[in-house]
């Protein structure tokens, strides 16, 4: 398993891998329709190639370099698969840097990769002279949260979101980058 700096060329396949993980991650709570709806404005390819070429942006991607992938008609960049995806950057009106997106293929839940991924983003920030970082998670997504509550985010606020015409509740989470720098040699 690689981590390494998204490429354009990987639009299509991060967003493939974006609807299988959003399936997965809130089918329970979320309709189909309303995950189809998101992910396609969300992770349109066009708009994901601007992202990732985005110079405040960080973005990268997790790459299993054994696993061809089964992504139907995704054009593959990259002579592995890309299991999972993490994108960050500096926010003016937050006031620090927000993980905007991480996300990887249900079979990889729980293997070390979206902690590999912030542990390499975080000293990449930290390098870059930033000290702080906020995600907001579903509340009812306890994938997400788990995943933050194991990383050291605390929980900072709360927000109210809507999708597919029903209102979520978001908890905002934080954490100092400095002690995200050496997660991926701490947790799984």
């Amino acid at each position: 398993m690689n981590v390494e700096t998204a490429q354009p060329a990987d639009a299509a396949e991060i967003a493939s891998v974006a609807r299988r993980a959003w399936h997965a991650a809130y089918g329970e709570f979320l309709s189909a329709d309303a995950i189809d709806a998101t992910v396609d404005e969300w992770y349109a390819p066009a708009s994901l190639r601007g992202t990732i070429d985005r110079e405040e942006s960080v973005f990268v991607v997790a790459v299993d370099d054994d696993a061809a992938g089964d992504g139907g008609d995704v054009e593959r960049a990259r002579d592995g698969q890309i299991v999972g995806f993490l994108n960050a950057g500096y926010s003016e009106s937050v006031g620090n840097v927000v993980l905007s997106r991480i996300y990887a293929l249900p079979d990889y839940w729980g293997s070390g990769i979206g902690t590999a991924m912030l542990g390499c983003v975080a000293r990449r920030l930290v390098e870059a002279g930033y000290d702080r970082i906020s995600a907001v998670v579903l509340a009812d997504n306890e994938v997400g949260r788990s995943f933050y509550d194991a990383r050291a985010f605390e929980e900072i606020g709360r927000q109210t979101t809507t999708f597919g015409g029903e209102e979520h509740e978001e908890l905002i989470v934080a954490a100092d980058l400095a002690e995200l720098t050496d997660i991926d040699d701490r947790a799984q």
